[in-house]
């Protein structure tokens, strides 16, 4: 065994959750902002998590590691209010966060999307999810306390995204800037900061699903959740223009189901909704983390895209869909 996996071993051991010495780990794929692993003993089927201090992309990209309290109060809280939409927290401390492990047959939703096959009953319940936690934990003055610092937030997210391509798309600066300084001013509900189909784990046959990836977690503007939603539908898009009709149904089905759990108990600025999903798009071509899989082609057409919602946009975000060249 490495050292690192001594060390870990050690930690489960100490923190009562396992007392077995047969303790088997398994790096997991996917970790650009932690080192995340499998742990199995015949005591405990767990995930892992420790938050790297510099993230693993070609530019780079510093962040506070302290960031992964924040993921585990958010999962405590997300979980409370919703259960069973996120994976368990078993424990927290010294510097890990152990969850549990979703069953080797669930799969992300980035992957059925990327091979064309959507299920709208998943967009419904993430749609449900959301607004679920966003009128559950407007106006709580606890939530607002607790989830007060964004310093994770705009190191992974702001500065990389929002401002990155501000810099680099001078034209749209100003479009960009007055998203980012809506966005900073507010606090209306608990936003997830990634929800996005690489962070929803689904059941086969759709039956269940859990968000994860909560490490920036804050209080804030309730429309950059949708708006990350729908952006990665829109470059599915882009990238399998065969399933367009599936992906614009599934961004419908998923805002619909948003707006009726919301009930009205949150007010959203359809203007801003279309600003956020237009930097998103322009952030996934020329932001820190550009999308792997979009061809060249496909960054072309989506900069048209995004230049489109930011510079004339249409009155909501299913429109994008009718703009896509």
């Amino acid at each position: 065994m490495t050292t690192e996996v001594d060390d870990l071993a050690g930690h489960l051991h100490r923190r009562g959750l396992t007392t077995s010495r047969d303790v088997q780990v398994r790096p997991l794929a996917g970790g650009v902002s932690n080192d995340v692993v499998a742990v199995t003993a015949p005591d405990l089927d767990a995930v892992v998590k420790r938050a790297l201090g510099r993230l693993r992309v070609a530019e780079e990209w510093l962040a506070d590691p302290a960031r992964l309290t924040t993921e585990g109060r958010a999962l405590q809280t997300a979980g409370r209010l919703l259960p069973g939409a996120v994976p368990r927290v078993y424990d927290l401390a010294d510097g890990y966060l152990v969850i549990e492990r979703a069953p080797d047959t669930w799969r992300t939703w980035k992957q059925d999307l990327l091979n064309g096959a959507v299920d709208t009953r998943v967009a419904a319940r993430l749609g449900r999810a959301l607004g679920t936690w966003q009128r559950r934990t407007a106006g709580d003055a606890a939530i607002a306390r607790e989830f007060a610092d964004r310093t994770a937030f705009d190191q992974l997210r702001t500065d990389p995204f929002h401002r990155t391509v501000a810099a680099r798309h001078p034209g749209l600066a100003d479009v960009v800037n007055h998203t980012t300084a809506v966005m900073q001013e507010s606090t209306v509900c608990l936003v997830h900061g990634d929800y996005t189909p690489k962070n929803v784990l689904v059941e086969p046959g759709g039956d269940g699903a859990w968000v994860i990836d909560w490490e920036v977690a804050h209080l804030g503007d309730p429309t950059f959740d949708p708006a990350w939603t729908i952006g990665h539908l829109l470059l599915k898009t882009v990238h399998r223009p065969a399933a367009t009709q599936g992906y614009a149904a599934a961004a419908r089905t998923f805002l619909d189901s948003w707006a009726a759990e919301l009930a009205g108990a949150v007010r959203i600025d359809a203007a801003q909704l279309v600003r956020q999903t237009g930097c998103l798009l322009l952030a996934r071509v020329d932001g820190k983390s550009p999308a792997a899989y979009l061809t060249e082609t496909d960054r072309q057409r989506t900069r048209a895209l995004a230049r489109r919602l930011l510079s004339d946009p249409p009155p909501t975000t299913l429109d994008a869909w009718e703009l896509i060249a």
